[in-house]
């Protein structure tokens, strides 16, 4: 039988393998589009880069906003950090930035293992790892000046170590790493902000922990957090002269709670009156241009846009969040963002790396809630967290599910693992 072999197999030699193997996948996919195609250029990568070399000009906290947009000065400040750092090192060249990409997604194939590991079993960890290292959603963005694979990177960590917490070792030097791994998340994202929450079960839920340790363990956890948060906390105070925590963004809930008044919120939802789309139609200058061309992109494809009703929008969402393929043009989220049709090897690479697992993934999350074990429940939690979350507050995004593909590779193994089981064992009988 194929997991028979595999837990007879020296775990940390195949390890090692599959880590080199997707190492060179990697390396030779972002060298190959970094000489023959030009990385993604998208305007995204030019937010973290003007960002980066706004640090070089004025150092690392960058008090002066005012030669950046809105977009630019409203980012959280790891990623463009780490640029600047290779900016600073290496002159301004994209092929170290690569390189580390390479390195960041690589090591997902091995941290995928242990995530398997712990939450379920040592086979479904192993073959987790086996299908990571050709999953083409952590290979695409290698050759980006995205935080996609940093990103995916830290959220493998930040899950890592929870389950490291609650199955191998429940010490404070544990808590540390994780609150470390949590904050470095949440400087590269602010959406990840919503996660502090997964603390509470972490702890009070720890069977290893009498109530006092939950108590102070809870307590220096957000001590931990806190103090870490505390440089960037202080610079947003000294440069938008109120509390904003991480980046302007947050500051849609925080300013209506501690009583700012600001009407200038970053939003990521397309506001569009009847009177601008019919101008943008008819082929009349907007005010805002770069919305002139996104609507006249989508209506290239044939469509015209309207905006959605507030359940259109949850179900579209949903399945843009989710979708492992896209044959057809479309209207996404609101009802003015246009996405067009994937490639055939684009869809067909998705389809047989992500697609085909959904299934078992069902299954997975049926043996899951069966179990009632603390790791597996966690896990659920977070993929429904950051389901809901995605299509109701925040702007939904294919690319925004990529980071919890972990989990939703381990449990459809797990799901495989259980119907293998259950197979076998019939056959037995």
């Amino acid at each position: 039988m194929l997991h028979f072999n595999l837990i007879n197999y020296p775990v940390r030699r195949l390890l090692t393998i599959l880590f080199i193997f997707s190492l060179f996948i990697r390396l030779v996919y972002g060298l190959y589009s970094f000489y023959y195609n030009n990385p993604s250029n998208i305007s995204d990568d030019w937010a973290y880069i003007k960002f980066a070399e706004e640090m070089l000009k004025q150092g690392v906290f960058v008090p002066d906003i005012s030669g950046l947009t809105k977009t630019q000065s409203g980012i959280t400040p790891f990623f463009p950090f780490l640029i600047y750092l290779s900016y600073k090192l290496f002159g301004f060249n994209s092929l170290p930035l690569i390189v580390m990409n390479t390195f960041l997604s690589s090591s997902i194939t091995v941290l995928i293992y242990y995530i398997g590991l712990y939450a379920f079993n040592n086979t479904v960890g192993l073959l987790s790892s086996i299908w990571s290292v050709i999953y083409v959603n952590s290979i695409r963005w290698v050759p980006s000046l995205l935080k996609e694979d940093l990103l995916q990177f830290l959220f493998a960590v930040f899950v890592f170590m929870i389950l490291y917490y609650l199955v191998k070792e429940s010490s404070y030097k544990s808590l540390l790493i994780l609150s470390l791994s949590f904050v470095l998340l949440i400087h590269t994202d602010e959406r990840y902000l919503i996660y502090f929450i997964l603390f509470v079960p972490i702890i009070f839920l720890n069977n290893k922990l009498n109530q006092k340790q939950k108590v102070l363990s809870f307590i220096y956890v957000s001590i931990l957090i806190f103090i870490f948060m505390l440089p960037w906390l202080i610079r947003n105070y000294e440069v938008y002269h109120r509390p904003v925590i991480l980046s302007e963004r947050t500051a849609l809930f925080t300013d209506k709670f501690l009583g700012h008044r600001n009407d200038n919120y970053f939003s990521q939802e397309i506001q569009l009156s009847n009177e601008t789309l019919d101008s943008i139609v008819k082929g009349m200058p907007v005010h805002d241009m770069t919305l002139y061309n996104l609507i006249n992109r989508g209506i290239s494809y044939g469509s015209y846009p309207r905006k959605y009703s507030a359940f259109e929008k949850l179900y579209i969402d949903f399945k843009e969040l989710w979708r492992p393929f896209r044959f057809s043009n479309m209207w996404v989220s609101e009802g003015y963002r246009p996405e067009g049709k994937w490639s055939l090897v684009h869809n067909l690479s998705l389809i047989a790396t992500y697609g085909l697992l959904l299934p078992f993934f069902i299954i997975g999350i049926y043996y899951c809630l069966r179990s009632i074990k603390l790791s597996s429940i966690i896990l659920i939690s977070i993929i429904t967290i950051h389901t809901v979350i995605h299509i109701t507050v925040l702007l939904s995004q294919n690319r925004y599910r990529i980071p919890i593909d972990i989990i939703i590779i381990a449990i459809a193994f797990y799901g495989i693992f259980k119907l293998s089981s259950r197979f076998n064992y019939e056959s037995t009988k």
